[in-house]
């Protein structure tokens, strides 16, 4: 796809909340290779050690085809960031391309929505390198989840990769240059090896066929079984485009580059996960798995005792250099949600020496040391992630559609396909979070709903001039959704049988995204008849 390079005009400025001049004193520094390894090594962090394990215990061998939609979504959501950060190369886009195209209210909630990634992606690395620590320090472990003094070591990594963070991008990608090339041979490496020492096609019939426990446990593992969190990370490039040379060149080709290599090497991973175990172990079928260190416990059974070392050791360094690149890009996320207006100004202020947003970053650390110390284990917090990765991908599908309409096909990347991409990208968001199932969803839901008082308590301190419901879509589309979760067949009542309660699932988001799409295109309106005082204009320059 040949990109078109027409600049926006001054009439589709961006219109920001806050302070967006602070995006100068970011460093442009990063150019394709960087922000592709930058954006790899975030993707291949704790995911590829956990994820294929968890699908496949809850899935059988049907975890390749949750892999397949997981990674068709997340290729539809790359295409949407890609074009967003192509109209609007800034820094945290992720949350404030959507206050750009759908107001105030929606602005609010995905800003909430993603606050809570920035502040839990970070727990989530640093608790999966003490588990695997476990193996050799076993006092870091009580029962399932982390002892208090393993909880104690992975808060305090949250903050001393937040203040090495604070030196700036160029120190961090040129860290990363090692660490990813490390994170690519190790995994790519264990696959050959399981595979050519244990492939076993009785597993297939052993476990119960294809899909023993049914298609709705391999959609339901697309959440649960922590496929969407394996792909966190993959907006990297786009999220970080205020600081790329030429985000117009180099955000494509790094996104897409990276989505294809962690695409093949997921499956390649789950495909070993299934073929590799010694069919003793599935006498109880696929949910009768029980293994604390996946990899390494295969490689041990099929007698590569160093191979099961080096994967210990890996367990450690990949979510390590994970959290390690993590820690910048969510600190953009952070910085964007104040943008956004949501948090104080004070949390979009840039270190004058190496350009880092070092109060969002310090912020992501302590609220992260809080999450670790009250969950302690990896698979609730990456859980809890994916569901708000869902929402955040849906409303960003939405911003895509919305400015292609209202600025122009010749402004972005994806030109006269804007519409259909961003679209069926919105409609597989609202699937993904209705097959995340009842019991993820009566948690999340209500959480998110936070989002929405925020939004009229934000609305009493600052005059808005926007009317108060324009973008309550969202708030419908979610309750909407939790209603069918309740009575549907993924963990909820089962009144609505499948696959029918997905056809409605997807009619409901269908419906949704057009009046997300309609409600965008009248606050578009608004502001560009000046109908409500806008924040201060935010340059789109490269």
């Amino acid at each position: 796809m040949e990109p078109n390079h027409a600049s926006p005009g001054p009439e589709t400025t961006a219109v920001a909340t806050a302070s967006a001049a602070d995006d100068g004193k970011l460093r442009r520094a990063l150019g394709t290779p960087s922000l592709a390894l930058l954006t790899f090594s975030s993707v291949i962090g704790s995911g590829w050690l956990l994820s294929p394990y968890t699908v496949a215990k809850a899935a059988g061998p049907a975890a390749l085809l949750t892999w397949v939609i997981g990674g068709f979504a997340t290729l539809l959501v790359c295409l949407v960031f890609i074009d967003l950060a192509f109209r609007h190369p800034m820094s945290g886009g992720n949350v404030r391309w959507p206050r750009m195209a759908a107001g105030p209210l929606v602005g609010t909630a995905v800003s909430w929505a993603i606050l809570l990634q920035a502040v839990f992606a970070g727990p989530s690395e640093s608790t999966a390198v003490m588990q695997y620590l476990s193996r050799w320090l076993p006092s870091m472990v009580s029962g399932d989840s982390l002892s208090w003094l393993g909880r104690a070591c992975a808060a305090a990594m949250l903050l001393v990769f937040a203040v090495i963070s604070m030196f700036g991008v160029a120190l961090v990608s040129t860290v990363n240059n090692v660490v990813t090339t490390i994170k690519l041979v190790v995994p790519a490496g264990t696959v050959i090896l399981l595979l050519a020492s244990g492939f076993d096609t009785e597993n297939y019939a052993v476990g119960g066929g294809f899909a023993p426990y049914g298609v709705s446990a391999a959609l339901s593992a697309v959440v649960g079984g922590g496929v969407v969190y394996a792909f966190t990370g993959i907006n990297g490039a786009a999220v970080m485009s205020g600081e790329a040379r030429n985000p117009r060149r180099s955000v494509p080709r790094a996104t897409l580059g990276v989505w294809a290599g962690s695409f093949l090497l997921y499956l390649a991973l789950q495909a070993t996960m299934i073929f590799a175990p010694p069919s003793g172990l599935l006498g109880s079928g696929w949910h009768g798995l029980n293994l604390s260190s996946p990899l390494a416990q295969l490689a041990g059974l099929l007698g590569m005792g160093w191979l099961s070392t080096l994967l210990i050791a890996d367990a450690v360094f990949s979510p390590s250099g994970s959290l390690f690149m993590g820690t910048s890009i969510k600190g953009r996320y952070t910085y964007g949600v104040a943008q956004n207006g949501l948090l104080p100004k004070a949390f979009t202020r840039v270190t004058a020496r190496w350009g880092a947003p070092w109060t969002a970053l310090l912020l992501n650390a302590v609220v992260g040391a809080v999450v670790v110390l009250g969950f302690g284990d990896w698979e609730s917090i990456a859980s809890s992630l994916s569901f708000f990765y869902g929402l955040s991908y849906a409303v960003v599908s939405v911003a895509t559609t919305v400015l292609h309409r209202s600025e122009g096909a010749g402004t972005g990347y994806l030109g006269r396909w804007s519409l259909p991409v961003g679209s069926v990208s919105f409609v597989l968001s609202g699937l993904i979070l209705y097959w995340s199932g009842w019991t993820k969803v009566r948690v999340a839901v209500p959480l998110l709903l936070i989002g929405f008082v925020l939004y009229l308590l934000r609305r009493r301190l600052r005059a808005e001039g926007v009317p108060v419901l324009l973008g309550g879509w969202l708030l419908a589309w979610l309750l909407l959704l939790g209603a069918l979760s309740l009575f549907g067949s993924f963990k909820g009542l089962d009144v609505l049988p499948a696959p029918w309660d997905s056809v409605l699932a997807a009619a409901v988001s269908t419906a949704a995204w057009w009046a997300a799409h309609r409600s965008g295109l009248r606050y578009r309106a608004r502001v560009t008849r000046g109908d409500h005082a806008p924040a201060p204009a935010l340059a789109t320059g490269n």
